[in-house]
């Protein structure tokens, strides 16, 4: 118990000081998967740089950026495209496979392959005050520098700030749903994704704006909800998320008491199987001295057998005086081997039910062995999570990537979304409505194959009202804690798979193994 309560205490100590670094390991991921968009200008005097632009990777090889960064590789066969990672070698022709002015985005497909992380992108509708965090190449970070300093590698630049108004319409007066926000952003910054807190995309840097008297200065970027409408005309499936974003404060409470939680359950767990060995040990115990002693018993009985037959064949026969009146009676032949079968018999019978006895508890030991192994083999499919897209199981898979999780407990993912357990417990399901996409996910993860199968079902208006209602009067929150979590999952699961009708138009399969 002592050692059980110094782990408690020093993972809740370590968790105090670790969560203030790993708030901020999302957005550093996010970087490296943000580009800068150059256009080349092809001349009789070589190769110049035009223009250049912010972008980010929503799949593989895919990277969204504005529209107007793009338009004048349009204008004719002398200009180019091209995008400029984070780091590695360099320049990466690209075309533009999908162009959108109305929106202000575009859709640009690179070749090479590069280590680059497409980014996720949030469903949840950001709220006033909500922390943001601006990527991109802004002009006011290159003062200065030429076109081939433009054309090199160079991590992103970052701004934050809080989201000051949502708007229905673009500075331009198109009707593009907006998000007015305080980071930062100048004329290089478009098309740079704009995060939450947790590094997921909630939308696109296009404009910044200044007011006449005040000189005060906005970001305008276009929503994700916009954005998600855009690749799915394009037949592209992004990285999604539907978890809200947790504030540092709210972060670090959470992570502490699902560590807590977690330590406590696994105490309780230990605790379970100890009782349930030490229970199993005293049965073995048992069986094995009660086999034993019979085992004794037997052998004694058939020892004494063997020494009576040795005493009566060295006696010979005994006299018996003569008695004239009284009669004589004629032993039976048969009457002595009838009793030694008889005392064989009992004797056989218990040296086999000790053997048995012997081996049942054998047997018990063996199995409670094969039952701790079988425990501590479930426990596999936690911490750092690869999968990699099956793409022959898969069907409607263009433009999804392979990605990677952590998963802990039974079974959390990424520290946020709860899966309820299925079939047993052999298989985990969480099922997610999706308001951009007016589409029901349903996601189910296998542990001991380590398959990830995610499957969508289209709703129609009646349905999609339905579903959401049905998610509003959930009592299933966010998060991976609180008492009678799972619970609420597997209930929220359980009404909304009756909007799971027909074939899913999208299945996904990945195979999942530990990093």
């Amino acid at each position: 118990m002592v050692i059980k309560a110094l782990r408690f205490l020093a993972a809740v100590f370590t968790l105090a000081f670790v969560t203030s670094a790993a708030a901020q390991t999302s957005v550093d991921e996010a970087e490296r998967g943000i580009v800068r968009v150059v256009v080349i200008l092809q001349t009789s005097e070589g190769r110049m740089l035009y223009g250049s632009g912010s972008g980010f990777v929503v799949a593989p090889n895919l990277v969204v950026t504005n529209a107007h960064v793009v338009a004048p590789a349009r204008q004719g066969a002398e200009y180019g495209v091209a995008i400029v990672p984070p780091q590695g070698d360099g320049l990466l022709p690209a075309n533009i496979i999908r162009y959108s002015p109305l929106t202000e985005l575009a859709l640009l497909e690179f070749r090479g392959e590069p280590d680059l992380t497409p980014l996720t992108i949030s469903t949840v509708e950001p709220h006033t005050g909500d922390g943001v965090v601006a990527l991109g190449y802004p002009d006011v970070d290159y003062q200065g520098a030429s076109g081939a300093d433009l054309l090199r590698p160079a991590p992103p630049s970052r701004t934050s700030g809080q989201i000051a108004s949502l708007r229905d319409q673009a500075p331009t007066g198109d009707p593009i749903p907006t998000i007015n926000h305080q980071a930062v952003i100048s004329s290089g910054s478009s098309g740079g994704p704009l995060l939450d807190e947790c590094g997921r995309v909630i939308g696109v840097n296009s404009w910044h704006v200044s007011g006449a008297d005040t000189r005060e200065t906005r970001g305008v970027s276009t929503r994700a909800a916009q954005l998600l409408q855009f690749l799915d005309e394009a037949g592209v499936t992004p990285t999604l998320s539907d978890e809200r974003c947790l504030s540092f404060a709210e972060r670090i409470q959470a992570e502490r008491t699902q560590t807590i939680d977690a330590l406590q359950a696994q105490n309780q767990e230990l605790e379970a199987k100890l009782q349930t060995a030490d229970r199993l040990t005293r049965i073995a115990v048992v069986i094995l001295i009660g086999g034993t002693l019979a085992l004794f018993v037997a052998v004694c009985v058939l020892g004494a057998i063997v020494l009576s037959r040795k005493r009566e064949n060295g006696n010979g026969h005994v006299a018996v005086p003569h008695q004239p009146h009284v009669q004589q009676r004629e032993p039976e032949p048969f009457e002595a081997p009838r009793k030694r079968m008889g005392v064989m018999t009992i004797v056989g019978g218990a040296a086999i039910a000790a053997i048995l006895i012997v081996a049942a508890g054998i047997a018990l030991m063996r199995a409670q062995s094969e039952q701790t192994e079988q425990t501590a083999d479930a426990s596999d499919f936690s911490g750092a999570i690869t999968c990699t897209l099956d793409r022959e199981a898969s069907s409607g898979a263009q433009g999804v990537a392979d990605m990677s999780f952590n998963a802990s407990g039974a079974l959390c993912v990424n520290e946020r979304t709860l899966y309820a357990p299925i079939d047993g417990g052999a298989r985990f399901r969480r099922a997610i409505v999706l308001g951009e996409a007016r589409a029901l996910d349903v996601l189910t993860i296998d542990p001991a194959s380590g398959e990830f199968r995610r499957e969508r079902y289209p709703l129609d208006d009646s349905a999609f009202a339905d579903a959401n209602e049905a998610v509003a009067t959930s009592s299933a929150g966010r998060g991976c804690v609180g008492d009678g979590a799972s619970e609420a999952v597997a209930r929220r699961n359980e009404t909304l798979m009756r909007f799971a009708q027909g074939n899913p138009s999208q299945r996904l399969v990945w195979r999942c193994e530990k990093r």
